[in-house]
């Protein structure tokens, strides 16, 4: 089993990389992919850069050269959903993309021609996730994160995403694109985010002090998973 891991920033893979045991280092198509072991599970570490293109290159890259078994996107995102605070952590049931509107053509909102409204997350990986990150004391939600090529940073953007997608939970740049790729290779993909923010007007405040939090709080669920006996 390997796991192949992206995240999208440096403050959210440093965690990561400083417990990668073994680490060899490959250099394809301008990114670093650290691959190595976390307490004995094969693991391939990547920092994607921001970005839903950046994101599916690298999901792309982790399946097709190093042969990922499953994907996980981990990392911050911003709480748009009701009770979520700054810490609190969401898995994914499924991704959507909150930027996209072929409604023109009788497409849901969301939906790409061609691609579901949603890419559905891995039933088993999302729970195994959950259930090995009740040992870390964090809050933990799962449930349908959103994603675009947007930095939500205000009452009126949240809103217009929740017209579409009322039961979002977070919003992000990254996941969906991730998931699109794993779906389109039928590779089991799970999202991991920890809240940085609320999406509020303050959010850009938020993110600059607790994106390295948020990074730990995310790459403490993964560890916890890898150090699980779940195969």
């Amino acid at each position: 089993m390997k796991f192949g891991i992206i995240c999208a920033m440096p403050e959210e893979i440093k965690e990561l990389t400083a417990v990668l045991e073994q680490p060899q280092v490959k250099q394809l198509g301008g990114k670093k992919y650290f691959e190595g072991k976390i307490n004995a599970q094969d693991v391939v570490l990547v920092e994607s850069g921001i970005g839903k293109v950046e994101a599916g290159i690298t999901t792309e890259h982790l399946i097709v050269e190093f042969k990922a078994d499953v994907i996980i996107n981990s990392g911050s995102a911003g709480g748009i959903g009701s009770g979520l605070h700054v810490g609190d952590v969401v898995v994914s049931s499924a991704t959507a993309y909150h930027d996209v509107d072929a409604t023109a053509f009788d497409y849901q909102y969301g939906q790409l021609p061609g691609q579901p409204a949603q890419f559905l997350a891995s039933t088993k990986w999302a729970d195994a996730i959950v259930k090995a990150g009740e040992t870390t004391g964090l809050n933990i939600f799962k449930g349908l994160i959103v994603t675009g090529d947007q930095f939500v940073a205000s009452e009126q953007a949240i809103k217009q995403i929740l017209t579409h997608f009322p039961n979002a939970l977070s919003s992000e740049m990254e996941g969906a694109a991730v998931g699109q790729v794993a779906n389109d290779h039928k590779v089991p993909y799970v999202v991991v985010r920890a809240m940085s923010d609320t999406g509020d007007g303050e959010a850009g405040v938020s993110f600059d002090e607790f994106i390295i939090e948020a990074g730990k709080r995310s790459a403490q669920m993964l560890i916890a998973l890898l150090n699980s006996s779940v195969k």
